[in-house]
């Protein structure tokens, strides 16, 4: 017997509101510092905000522009923290592997960024103790509750379909913009996050409306958005290496482990790069199969 399908709007408040329930759930250990605590909880501050910032296509203008901002401010705190983080953690990794064990050079390409980390940290700490995280978490409980679209009868699978192709039209146009720029990289990055998002969204709340569609452009926008975060994570570890390599210098320490470290990481990141293109092309052979 078929099933009586949940409504677009229906489906739009249960996204939103799990992704919202996600961001709650995962504040306390990002706030107490648990290992991969912040990490979770900016992934999940990023996937509420690019649910919410995909839905403008069939919200009224406004609905959710005060969600998204503040999700966009504390997004900011947060990233500059898992940032030095992540620094910290690809620095070590390619020194393990290149074999280097010179004190000075771990001091400057992790301990370095480690201090940085606990300082950021501190910061993310202490800006949710103001009245204005006060607010966000208010906004952020409150999201999904009583959202309405435009049209109210909208058929889901149409719906959905269309979204999904708008954001697939989104990486596509930011691919062929691409000079090769870390920039214009980056651009593509964000629209196949946003993609991988909200196609990861829709199959969490009903795996029956798009089924196996749904997952297939969640999978391929995500090995994009993979590999470009890859790529530019080894990217800005080669050039703060070669950096690096000028500070020992002039320091008169041993400047090899940092020609090591951005030889390596460059070979990475080539490498990353290379994979993008047929990638990209999954991408778009999993939005056409959407219908």
């Amino acid at each position: 017997m078929p099933r009586d399908t949940p409504s677009a709007q229906t489906i739009v408040r249960r996204i939103v509101q799990t992704a919202s329930a996600d961001v709650e759930s995962t504040e306390a250990a990002a706030l107490a510092d648990v290992p991969d605590g912040l990490h979770q909880h900016r992934t999940v501050v990023r996937r509420l905000r690019s649910v919410v910032t995909a839905f403008r296509r069939i919200l009224p203008a406004g609905e959710t522009r005060e969600l998204n901002e503040a999700l966009k401010t504390w997004g900011q705190l947060l990233g500059h923290a898992r940032d030095a983080e992540v620094r910290a953690e690809r620095a070590e990794d390619a020194l393990m592997e290149t074999g280097v064990d010179d004190a000075d050079a771990r001091r400057r390409l992790v301990g370095d960024e480690r201090a940085a980390y606990c300082h950021l940290h501190a910061r993310v700490v202490a800006a949710h103790e103001t009245e204005e995280s006060r607010a966000r978490t208010q906004l952020v409980r409150e999201a999904g509750l009583r959202l309405e679209l435009d049209d109210a009868d909208a058929k889901s699978k149409k719906v959905f379909r269309r979204l999904l192709h708008g954001e697939a039209d989104r990486v596509a146009r930011a691919a062929r913009r691409s000079d090769g720029s870390i920039e214009r990289l980056h651009d593509v990055r964000k629209a196949a996050r946003r993609l991988r998002y909200l196609a990861e969204a829709v199959d969490r709340a009903d795996p029956e409306l798009l089924g196996g569609d749904a997952r297939r452009v969640g999978r391929s926008a995500k090995r994009v958005h993979k590999l470009l975060g890859h790529h530019r994570d080894d990217l800005l570890l080669a050039e703060r290496a070669n950096d690096l390599h000028r500070r020992a210098f002039t320091a008169q320490e041993d400047t090899r482990p940092y020609d090591a470290v951005a030889a390596l990481a460059a070979e990475r990141a080539e490498a990353h790069l290379k994979d993008v293109p047929k990638a990209l092309k999954t991408v778009k052979k999993a939005a056409r199969r959407l219908g």
